[in-house]
């Protein structure tokens, strides 16, 4: 089969199906397209800076993670609970800026009459014109009281403005592999339109920031709660050991025990010194007195002696108080200290003086002189005494010493029990700030890669619309009709059994097909239909005449499976054509009561029994009943010159059809078995025949469409 030649006969033969069936649903489409609504889109673009690396470290980011975050922040954007909160807040937009009268940057006149009409006036009463803060807030306060109140309706439901069906048109992406985010809305009103990507984008802004921020926020406001608390324990701590030492007398206790210790030190080694001195003079001064019985009695007895020796005493003891307290170079610059040593010397001269008055003892008993012994005991008794003096004042200095130390051992725990605290406050101090510090530096640097949402092309009010889509609708709806009807006949043409023309008619019934006659049906050519058909007869009889013998007439049997099928209609027609031609034909009708009595016929001889004229005819036609319930002479099927079996073309050809084709096959043996087409169209007997009357330009250059002829040229040829 030329699979072009059966492309063009094809869309030829549903011409009219294509060109009536396009144009109705393309003038309904057209019509209909009338009430479609002007789109109007609003575009903003968002610079996130997620890839770009703007942190406070080195490392680039991970692939993986920006698309992750890309895609975080696109899913963000489109979620039912932002779009709610858009959903909520253009509501209150609208109801407020709205006016039915004229249109503005909030909504057109028409769409808030349309809202209007649905709005109850419970909703109504929530609106403030004066503050849409309020508004919003009252309005939430409404959806929580009632789950399924009028803005749950309207969210939830089919609206063209608020629904969530309409709000999740909206178009996010990444503006290929750039930084920049496209967020786009189409509405049919231009106000809608920028107000929902104006919303949607204060929305996205924040949502997106509380979502990044708040685990880092509350790890910082942790830390800096921490860290306060930290903070007054350790100046509470500081102040109690400030108060401690104060109370202790601490200024600074490692030198004050150290100086101490040096001190106390010091101290045993002169007191240990004065007590020698003081050992050694006053057993000196009991050996000297015993040498100097009588002269030693005259002196103490002497009340003015005795006096100097208490005051010698007394002054020395200050001297020695005053040189143990003392600290260094003061000593030198004490005026108070060189004025006892002053006294002390006038003391020690006085005393000298009175020894001298006493010279009625010139020597001792032993024979030594009085005055070196008077002058010996008199230095040993003023070291006695200058040692009895400091001894007693050292006693003292002790006493202190070992309250200092009573005073000092527990401090010295209190205090390094209270300085380890202080430490251990401080480290935990120092750990939390650092903790902070790093929670701080994350949340900068949240801030530096992708916290900052910055919008780079604002969304402005739209003042033209994209263009209607109407005539894009017509040209698909032409072009999808014509694809339908031609998809729904090839279809039919693929699975559709009926005979209809020569090549399916080969193809179902496996049988050569001799030609086709267009019957009686065609009203539109009916002026031409015998003409038509006398055309078919004669090619047929062209056929038919070259089995022809020059002895003897040729039997040719006229069948049909079905009864009506057409056998008479062409063996008139035959019969007619044959006589013009010249040829005599003899037609034999057999009835299925005749049949019964040539059921077992073994020539076709016994035919012509009483019939007149049968051996002077040159075709004899024998037409029989139906196959399908009656039997047919099988010696005269076998004898036969040819057999024909008429079908209507418009019949479907069935399973119990191909069992009689080969039953009669059977049956023919040799004898050729054709099958020949009646009531066919205009177009399958043409492929027989050619180009049928009436002949015109318009028919002429439709055959050269179907037969693909573009080239082709009616000049004649001479």
């Amino acid at each position: 089969m030329d699979i072009t030649l059966f492309i063009s006969r094809f869309l030829y033969r549903i011409r009219y199906q294509i060109i009536l069936g396009s144009l109705v649903v393309t003038a309904l489409v057209a019509y209909f397209s009338k009430f479609l609504s002007t789109p109007y889109t609003v575009t903003t673009s968002i610079y996130t800076g997620i890839a770009y690396n703007s942190t406070l470290d080195s490392d680039q980011p991970n692939t993986v993670v920006l698309n992750n975050t890309f895609d975080n922040l696109i899913n963000l954007t489109q979620a039912k609970g932002t779009l709610e909160n858009v959903s909520t807040n253009l509501f209150a937009r609208s109801m407020i800026y709205g006016s039915t009268e004229e249109d503005n940057m909030d909504i057109k006149a028409s769409s808030y009459r349309n809202l209007m009409k649905i709005v109850p006036a419970e909703v109504i009463a929530l609106i403030d014109t004066t503050s849409l803060e309020k508004t919003i807030e009252l309005l939430n306060q409404y959806k929580n009281e009632d789950p399924k109140n009028f803005l749950f309706r309207l969210f939830n439901g089919t609206n063209p403005h608020f629904s969530y069906k309409s709000l999740q048109k909206t178009s996010v992406k990444r503006i290929q592999n750039s930084d920049l985010v496209e967020i786009s809305y189409t509405s049919d009103d231009p106000g809608i339109a920028l107000n929902t990507v104006k919303l949607l984008h204060d929305e996205l802004v924040k949502t997106y920031d509380g979502i990044r921020y708040r685990t880092v926020n509350d790890i910082v406001k942790h830390y800096e709660k921490e860290l306060e608390k930290v903070r007054q324990d350790l100046n509470t701590q500081e102040n109690e050991l400030t108060a401690y030492n104060i109370e202790n007398g601490v200024i600074n206790y490692s030198e004050q025990t150290k100086a101490l210790s040096n001190s106390f030190s010091d101290f045993n080694n002169r007191y240990e010194l004065i007590l020698r001195d003081f050992e050694s003079s006053s057993k000196l001064v009991q050996e000297l007195e015993k040498q100097m019985e009588t002269r030693g009695k005259l002196i103490r007895s002497n009340t003015a002696f005795i006096n100097s020796l208490n005051e010698l005493s007394s002054i020395n003891g200050k001297i020695t108080e005053l040189e143990t307290f003392g600290i260094g170079d003061d000593l030198e610059a004490n005026s108070e200290l060189e004025n006892y040593r002053g006294q002390l010397r006038t003391i020690e001269k006085n005393i000298a003086l009175l020894t001298e008055e006493l010279e009625e003892f010139k020597y001792s008993k032993e024979g030594v002189a009085v005055d070196d012994l008077v002058t010996k005991w008199l230095e040993e008794l003023i070291r006695s005494t200058r040692a009895e003096a400091e001894l007693n004042i050292l006693d003292k200095r002790r006493d202190e010493f070992l309250s200092e130390y009573r005073i000092f051992s527990p401090v010295g725990t209190q205090l390094n029990r209270r300085e380890r605290e202080i430490r251990i406050t401080e480290q935990t101090y120092l750990e939390i700030l650092h903790a902070l510090n790093l929670a701080k530096l994350r949340q900068k640097n949240i801030q530096l890669s992708s916290s900052n949402l910055n919008t780079i092309s604002p969304p402005t009010f739209p003042l033209t619309s994209e263009g209607s889509k109407r005539l894009l609708f017509i040209i698909a709806s032409f072009v999808g009709s014509i694809i339908f009807i031609v998809g729904c006949n090839l279809m039919i043409e693929l699975l559709d059994r009926t005979l209809r023309d020569a090549e399916r008619t080969r193809r179902l019934t496996k049988m050569p097909v001799l030609g086709a006659f267009t019957g009686n049906i065609q009203l539109k050519y009916r002026g031409y239909i015998k003409a038509c058909n006398r055309i078919s007869a004669t090619y047929i009889c062209n056929r038919l005449n070259s089995y022809l013998k020059p002895d003897r007439p040729i039997y040719i049997n006229i069948l049909s499976i079905e009864d009506r099928e057409g056998k008479s209609f062409v063996s008139n027609y035959l019969l007619e054509q044959w006589e013009d031609q010249g040829l005599i034909a003899q037609h034999i009708s057999i009835d299925e009561e005749k049949n019964k009595n040539f059921i077992q016929a073994t020539d076709f001889s016994m035919l012509h029994n009483g019939t007149e004229g049968a051996g002077h005819a040159n075709i004899v036609l024998v037409e029989y009943p139906a196959v399908y319930r009656n039997s047919i002479p099988v010696s005269l099927l076998k004898k036969a010159d040819v057999n024909i079996l008429v079908a209507n073309a418009q019949r479907v050809w069935k399973i119990s059809d191909e069992e009689f084709i080969r039953y009669l096959n059977e049956m023919a043996g040799d004898a050729p078995l054709f099958i020949y087409l009646n009531n066919a169209t205009r177009e399958a007997v043409e492929d027989f025949t050619g180009q049928l009357p009436p002949e015109n330009s318009i028919r002429t250059t439709a055959n050269r469409v179907i037969y693909m002829g573009l080239t082709s040229s009616e000049t004649a040829v001479k």
